[in-house]
């Protein structure tokens, strides 16, 4: 199974999320890095900031030890999919960690982003005997919130979906309810999700993490922790004795899970470890594709989006957050309200599926629909009642086998 993503978390917003199965691929590779950033070396801690696409195209990566890179994420919360032409060397650390949510006070916290790629956390409830519920976490696998917890994110897609690819992370937290005298927990963010490409080698002796966030902060953890993120290596060689980390947050009933990894070199010389070692962990001997210009290339890539709510078509970036909505419907609009999901490269007949996330009541039973048109351009409709004076959030996804 594969799973494309894409962010689209409107203010009635949605992320959406595709399952499909892919072909093997024949042993021939090439990372498909332009060599366009030239060799990363950094000596000191650094924060990479993500294009649009998310894809950095290197000639040599090497993180010393010592050295911790992160990624300030792009506007569309893209995974990263770093490429080297030549050798990577990770000996240092590449954190995607999902962020812990806050804890109690006079406002409402709001959930914890989300590692690049990863899903936000459930916001904590208000203070006050009014609109004091939480939210539910973000993502397909978003933690359910209650009176009396924050529920676990999940990774969201089911264990047959080993290939990563497409690459999303971990869902969010649930968020734990205020109360009168002062404002809930937020639910931990998603593990973020990477991809790291060499048309040489890889070597990793140190570190990668792409852990969720704790539901809160340490001793108050009563929202949901975000679950793991992914994680996939590919080069003809990947060798070393490192780790990669994708444990679940801390907090949530029920409990959050663990993320995803996959290794795949023509030859395996990697002798590190995966953590927790309950992780899906899949390696292979065959090298799959990365983007449109690596070898194999990734070519109709099926999408999801959610292309209109109420008639009003959505904007083409959003940010997916309560504070500021993405898409506000006219003055007059009654429920229940039409949304549009479209899809492309997606078999006709596939059920679509859509939760509602309110800001502050706990999420809907995720509803479904049948797609109608064509392979290239497929459609589903959903009526949904939308709370009135609340920005909800609104995720996408379907599950599906590619002839």
């Amino acid at each position: 199974m594969t799973l494309t993503r894409v962010i689209v978390l409107l203010g009635c917003g949605l992320a959406s999320s595709l399952f499909g199965e892919l072909p093997v691929w024949a042993q021939a590779f090439t990372s498909g890095s332009t060599g366009s950033l030239g060799a990363f070396a950094p000596a000191t801690n650094t924060v990479v900031t993500l294009p649009a696409d998310g894809i950095l195209n290197y000639t040599t990566v090497t993180i010393p030890v010592g050295v911790t890179v992160t990624f300030q994420p792009n506007a569309a919360n893209t995974p990263v999919t770093m490429l080297a032409t030549g050798d990577v060397l990770i000996a240092g650390v590449v954190n995607l960690d999902g962020a812990t949510g806050t804890g109690y006070g006079p406002n409402v916290p709001p959930g914890g982003a989300g590692g690049p790629g990863g899903f936000r956390g459930g916001q904590g409830g208000a203070k006050g005997a009014i609109n004091n519920a939480a939210s539910g976490g973000q993502g397909p696998g978003g933690g359910t919130t209650s009176a009396s917890y924050g529920g676990g994110g999940s990774y969201g897609a089911p264990n047959t979906f080993v290939s990563l690819l497409p690459l999303f992370g971990g869902s969010g937290g649930g968020g734990y309810p205020g109360n009168t005298g002062q404002a809930g927990i937020a639910g931990g963010g998603g593990g973020g999700a990477i991809v790291i490409g060499s048309s040489t080698k890889i070597t990793l002796t140190g570190t990668i993490f792409a852990r969720g966030g704790d539901g809160g902060p340490p001793g108050i953890i009563y929202a949901g922790g975000g679950s793991g993120g992914a994680i996939r290596l590919v080069s003809p060689e990947i060798a070393g004795t490192g780790t990669l980390n994708v444990l679940y947050g801390q907090g949530g009933t029920p409990q959050p899970t663990v993320g995803r990894a996959r290794l795949e070199a023509f030859r395996m010389n990697f002798a590190g470890s995966i953590y927790p070692s309950t992780s899906i962990l899949t390696v292979t001997t065959t090298c799959g594709p990365i983007t449109s210009n690596s070898v194999p290339a990734l070519a109709n890539l099926p999408t999801l989006r959610i292309s209109a709510i109420a008639g009003v078509n959505t904007p083409a970036a959003t940010g997916g957050t309560y504070s500021t909505a993405d898409l506000t419907l006219p003055g007059g609009t009654t429920n229940p309200v039409n949304i549009t999901v479209t899809g492309t490269n997606i078999p006709v007949g596939s059920t679509f599926q859509l939760k509602q996330i309110p800001q502050f009541a706990a999420a809907a039973v995720p509803l479904t629909a049948t797609s109608t048109g064509t392979f290239a351009t497929s459609t589903a409709t959903f009526s949904v009642t939308l709370p009135v004076g609340q920005v909800s959030v609104l995720n996408a996804w379907s599950d599906f086998t590619l002839p």
